[in-house]
This record gives C-alpha cells, sequence and structure tokens, in this order.
C-alpha cells in the first residue's frame, strides 16, 4: 500500500515539474512575440539620432530646464487648475480671490 501511494505521489510530482516547465517556455514565446511589434504592421519608433550629431529639436519634454513656463504640458495643466478653479466660483461662490488670482498670474507668465 505505501509503494503504490509514494508511486502516485512521485509521479503527480513529476506532472506538475513537466507543466510548470512546458507554461514558461510558453509565456517565454509569448513575450517574444509580443515585444516583436514592428513586423505586426505597428510603426517603428522615431530613429535616434547619429551619435555625435545633435537633433534638430529636442525629443520629449524639457524636463531639466530651470523654466518650466515654456513647457507646453506645464501651460497645459495650468490653464485646466485656473479653469477649474474659476468654475467653481461660478458654481459656488468659493475660491473666486484665488480664481482671480491665479489667472492674473497665468497672464503674467506669458
Amino acid at each position: 500500500m505505501w509503494a503504490t501511494e509514494n508511486g502516485v505521489g512521485n509521479a503527480r510530482r513529476i506532472l506538475i515539474g513537466c507543466g510548470l516547465a512546458v507554461g514558461a517556455a510558453a509565456f517565454f514565446l509569448l513575450g517574444m512575440l509580443v515585444s516583436q511589434r514592428t513586423e505586426n504592421g505597428q510603426a517603428p519608433a522615431r530613429p535616434l539620432p547619429q551619435s555625435g550629431q545633435p537633433s534638430s529639436q529636442p525629443i520629449g519634454r524639457k524636463m531639466f530646464s530651470p523654466s518650466i513656463a515654456d513647457d507646453p504640458y506645464v501651460v497645459q495643466q495650468w490653464r485646466e487648475s485656473v479653469e477649474a478653479l474659476e468654475r467653481r466660483c461660478r458654481d459656488a461662490n468659493e475660491f473666486c480671490a484665488e480664481a482671480r488670482n491665479a489667472r492674473q498670474q497665468i497672464k503674467a507668465i506669458q
């Protein structure tokens, strides 16, 4: 009786180990297929400039620039914040002084 239970336990361990190995291999192959997006019809990423040659325009935002007033993302976020304050002032008559000050500051910066 003990011999058959150990045999079943060992067989179960072997099957679980093989299943894990086959699953890992399948997920590895799936990852390889998903990572090759450019061959599936999607446009490739913009090529990087040649080494030693500066690009005409920087790629991405100017994250380390000391002036954030020129960053279009920051300006857009400021405008959305000012518009939200002005909306709150119109709807609930709250934060009106803050909305006026914020609008004056954004006009002064630009």
